[in-house]
C-alpha cells in the first residue's frame, strides 16, 4: 500500500496547535514593533521555561557558552522520559479512570505528533490504549513516517482494516524466513553428500 502525501495544515509549526507562538508570530512581532530587541526578549520570556528559580541561571549558562537550544533540549529530553514513565504507569492501572486519563492525554498531545521530540510521548499514549479511535489511526496510516514509528501494538489495530499494510509488513519477514530455511537445507544437502559420498583418495606411502 502506498502512502499519500501529507496534507498541509496551513502551518509549518505544529506547536501552534497548542497555542505556542512560532516563527510566524515572531516575524509579525518584529515587523510591527518599534523595538526589535525588546520584542525578541518578550518572545524568549513568553516561550521559555516558566520557572522563576531557573531564570537567574540563564546568564550563567550564556557565560559558559551553553546555547539556549542545547539547554532547552536537555530539559525536554529529561521531562519526556519522566512523562513516558508516568504514562506507562497509568497504562498498568485498571478501570474506566485509566482509559479516561489516557484519552484526555491523547487529545491534548496528538496535535504535536509530527514534532519528533514530542512524538515518543504520543506513541506511548497510543500504545497503552486498547481501542484507538479511527480518526487517530487514519492519521498514522496516511503518513509513512508516523506509521513507521508506530509500535506493533498500535499497528495491529491498523491492520484490522488495512490488510495490505499487514501484507507489506509480513512479506519481508516471510521472505527472510524462507531464504534462511533454504540455506539450511542447502547446507544440510552438502553435508549429507559429503558424508555419504566416497572418501577422497589418499596416496599410499611405502617405507
Amino acid at each position: 500500500m502506498s502512502f499519500p502525501p501529507r496534507s498541509s495544515t496551513g502551518t509549518d509549526f505544529p506547536l501552534e496547535a497548542l497555542k505556542v507562538h512560532g516563527p510566524n508570530y515572531l516575524k509579525h512581532a518584529l515587523t510591527s514593533c518599534t523595538d526589535p530587541l525588546k520584542a525578541i526578549e518578550e518572545f524568549q520570556v513568553t516561550n521559555g521555561i516558566l520557572l522563576p528559580s531557573l531564570r537567574p541561571m540563564l546568564p550563567l549558562l550564556d557565560l559558559h557558552g551553553v546555547r539556549r537550544l542545547d539547554f532547552h533540549m536537555s530539559v525536554v529530553e529529561e521531562l519526556r522520559e519522566k512523562l513516558i514513565s508516568h504514562i506507562n504507569d497509568i497504562g498498568k492501572q485498571e478501570g474506566k479512570e485509566r482509559d479516561q486519563k489516557l484519552r484526555e492525554l491523547l487529545v491534548k498531545s496528538f496535535p504535536v505528533i509530527r514534532v519528533k521530540a514530542m512524538r515518543p510521548i504520543v506513541m506511548t499514549i497510543l500504545k497503552n490504549i486498547s481501542q484507538i479511535e479511527d480518526s487517530y489511526l487514519k492519521v498514522l496510516v496516511r503518513d509513512k513516517e508516523l506509521y513507521l514509528d508506530t509500535d506493533t501494538e498500535v499497528k495491529r489495530q491498523i491492520w484490522k482494516d488495512n490488510q495490505s499494510l499487514f501484507g507489506d509488513e509480513v512479506s519481508p519477514l516471510l521472505s527472510q524466513y524462507i531464504s534462511e530455511k533454504e540455506n539450511v537445507l542447502f547446507d544440510h544437502t552438502n553435508l549429507s553428500t559429503q558424508f555419504f559420498g566416497p572418501s577422497p583418495k589418499v596416496g599410499l606411502t611405502y617405507s
